[in-house]
């Protein structure tokens, strides 16, 4: 049994939000999807599954008034997100550092420590 402490991390992929994302074509879409399962592969100790894309829309809500979708003003959009579990941030860092969205242009990743919830 392992007893390394380990801390869970949320990864949010941001996209610009004025761009829209050209097509790509069937030898590209294999291509991204092969870097996406060798970058899954390289961390599968420590990457969560529960990556999943984010649907459009959505409301906001700021001091109990609420507005349509969380993009309203917003440059950069949540595109998707992944649960990361690892020894510390910097290891977290070393993580989204090698995901392949960081080849996409206008593209980053957000990396937010998950609290504990107290009950």
């Amino acid at each position: 049994m392992s007893t390394t402490k380990t801390t869970k991390f949320l990864f949010l992929y941001r996209f610009p939000a004025d761009d829209s994302p050209k097509p790509s074509s069937p030898e590209e879409m294999q291509a991204q999807y092969a870097a996406w399962s060798a970058w899954k592969a390289k961390f599968d100790k420590e990457v969560i599954p529960g990556e999943a894309p984010l649907k459009p829309g959505g409301a906001v809500v700021r001091g109990g008034s609420v507005t349509d979708g969380p993009f309203i003003e917003a440059k950069e959009v949540m595109g998707s997100y992944c649960f990361v579990e690892t020894t510390s941030l910097a290891r977290a860092i070393e993580i989204a550092v090698a995901c392949p969205i960081n080849d996409v242009p206008g593209c980053s990743i957000e990396i937010r420590e998950l609290g504990v919830l107290n009950r």
